[in-house]
């Protein structure tokens, strides 16, 4: 494509649609974006597990041990 400098050109002799040539440049330029999106999504869905996973560990320390949250004892 750089040689030829025509992408038209480029997708007519190999037969290639150019919104496919488009989208590998786009990835191409890209690949870091990209890269950094994916793990930060993936750090994002641990955190929200992680956070979840607190909430749940607070309340079953709160029914299991009353004065964890400064109330009266279980009589």
């Amino acid at each position: 494509m750089s040689e030829v400098g025509n992408l038209s050109l480029v997708c007519r002799k190999h037969n290639l649609r150019a919104s496919t040539v488009h989208t590998w440049l786009h990835k191409i330029k890209n690949k870091d974006k990209i890269a950094e999106s994916k793990v930060n999504k993936e750090l994002l869905k641990k955190l929200k597990d992680q956070e979840h996973e607190i909430l749940v560990l607070k309340a079953l320390l709160k029914k299991t041990y009353p004065l964890w949250n400064n109330e009266k004892p279980l009589s």
